[in-house]
């Protein structure tokens, strides 16, 4: 950047300066122009050069035109004087024009051609920018010895921060920052958070990139990839403005760091694949088959794994695959990767895939945070050894048909809690119930028999709970037995009138279990002796 200061000091040209303003400003070019108003014809930052002949008289007054000059951004104004031009010396009005204007004069002695001026100035930018472009390549060389060296985008990063002077940071599509020159990010100088900024790139995919100036400085955001999606980005913040050395380097980084999301990418693609394989392999019952096969892509073997659970997870194409990029691609933070393939032909615009983890708390919740975050339904299987993967994938698809709206993530724990009656169809099973009791019409049968099957059998307690005698039991039991046509020591009958009875009395709500600890209506063989003894 050329200043002011240097023009004035450019060796051999004898120039004076008259009014020294802000002698720090950058010049953009020097012209010459003897016009009254020079202006329309400016774009700021230049160094005007004139004679005076046509400027500084009547309406064209120096007052008017340094105030001209001055609000079109023009940062110096030199005046040729000698005693063949127009002005023997700088005239006092001018001065006082430019002092007021904010504006720095200087005079040109008639001996300095302004082409000198021109000359001279050009080859100043020219070597600036010789300096510059030698500067950028040495810091696109430093940040290609980073990236074919150890350490990879970290030592990018790194090397990109101390080259540029400020923070540097690749994160995730996520606003998750993967790699730093240091902690942070800082404070953007545009005032907008991190995930704001990458809210507004996304949507332009890889054509996008950003660049927002405040006073503290400048923020550069640059998406990293070469494919079809942004595989992160490049976050730079800088405490001054983007110049043209600044913006070619990060255009290296940036191309060095695509290069290695993309390999990234390919091996991350790989290691999918190879534990969709393997999923399928153990969701068929071949564990030493997928253990090989996992073991190729460096991940661990599942056979030592004491349970696993299998979900399925259903929805569009698109939020499905966001959520096996979130499970399958990454590393395992604790104990094994999460294993994600077997997807389903598309139904209705949906399409259903597999996952397998080990039956831990964090990897649960990660299943059920990924789901929500990408909108997908959920279906999740009960422990099960890896052996018996394919026992917990029909688990995972019954909870999966009971997902909703409202509840789209179901676990087979909770069918299980629920009773068998939570496996049926409720107007199926609600029909069946009826069926079953259809018989019994004496309607004092059924509380009757409620209370029998809720004391396992022992009709001594249920005659003390009805308050009846225990013959008129008797009598009423063999009514219900006559009725039914089977004989009330069944136990498979025992079961079935306790579910028809729990389902025709409350319909749509789970079977509960029978009273004093039983788990169900049937007698154990100790129980069954005692109650033979008593009847």
């Amino acid at each position: 950047m050329i200043t002011v200061e240097q023009v004035l000091r450019l060796p051999g040209l004898g120039l004076e300066p008259v009014v020294e303003a802000d002698t720090s400003l950058p010049v953009s070019w020097v012209v010459t122009s003897e016009l009254p108003d020079p202006t329309p014809f400016l774009e700021g930052g230049e160094v005007v050069l004139l004679t005076g002949i046509r400027a500084g008289h009547g309406e064209q007054s120096w007052d008017g035109y340094a105030r001209r000059l001055a609000a079109r951004g023009v940062v110096a104004l030199g005046l040729g004087v000698g005693e063949r031009l127009t002005h023997p010396a700088v005239p006092p009005e001018l001065a006082a024009a430019c002092r007021a204007s904010g504006l720095t004069l200087f005079s040109v002695p008639e001996a300095t051609p302004f082409l000198g001026i021109l000359r001279a100035t050009a080859e100043m930018r020219a070597a600036e920018e010789r300096t510059a472009l030698e500067s950028m390549l040495a810091q696109q060389r430093a940040l290609t010895r980073a990236a074919v060296g150890a350490g990879g985008p970290a030592r990018v990063v790194r090397e990109l921060a101390r080259a540029l002077g400020g923070w540097t940071g690749v994160c995730a599509p996520d606003a998750d920052v993967l790699e730093a020159s240091a902690p942070g990010p800082p404070g953007l100088p545009s005032g907008r958070s991190l995930p704001e900024l990458l809210a507004r790139l996304r949507p332009a995919g890889l054509r996008g990139s950003l660049s927002e100036s405040g006073p503290d400085g400048t923020v550069l955001v640059h998406p990293l990839g070469v494919g079809d999606l942004p595989r992160g980005y490049l976050v730079v913040v800088l405490p001054g403005p983007a110049d043209p050395v600044r913006t070619g380097v990060v255009a290296t980084a940036v191309a060095l760091l695509s290069l290695h999301a993309e390999r990234t990418a390919e091996q991350a693609l790989f290691r999918r694949r190879a534990r969709a394989g393997a999923l399928a392999l153990l969701l068929g019952g071949e564990v030493r088959s997928a253990d090989a096969l996992l073991a190729v892509a460096g991940d661990a073997t599942w056979s030592s794994v004491p349970r696993v659970r299998v979900a399925l997870l259903r929805g569009g194409a698109g939020p499905l695959e966001d959520a096996a990029h979130r499970l399958g691609t990454g590393p395992a933070r604790d104990g094994r990767p999460v294993l994600v393939g077997s997807p389903a032909e598309p139904s209705a615009g949906e399409v259903t895939a597999a996952a397998l983890v080990e039956d831990v708390p964090a990897r649960l919740a990660e299943l059920r945070a990924v789901a929500a975050a990408t909108g997908l339904r959920a279906g999740i299987g009960g422990p099960v050894a890896v052996a018996e993967a394919a026992a917990g994938e029909r688990e995972a698809r019954e909870a999966l048909a009971r997902t909703t709206a409202q509840q789209p993530v179901a676990a087979w724990d909770d069918v299980v809690t629920g009773g068998v009656t939570a496996l049926l169809d409720p107007d199926t099973a609600r029909a069946w119930a009826l069926a079953l009791l259809r018989p019994l019409r004496e309607e004092r049968l059924r509380p009757l028999l409620r209370t029998y099957l809720a004391h396992n059998g022992h009709r001594a307690r249920t005659a003390d709970e009805l308050g009846i005698h225990r013959n008129t039991l008797q009598q009423r039991l063999h009514e219900a037995e006559t009725a039914l046509g089977r004989s009330l020591e069944d136990p498979q009958l025992r079961a079935e009138l306790w579910l028809a009875l729990d389902l025709a009395e409350r319909p749509g709500r789970p079977a509960a279990a029978p009273g004093h600890g039983a788990t169900g209506p049937v007698h154990s063989a100790e129980k069954t002796g005692t109650d033979s003894a008593e009847r």
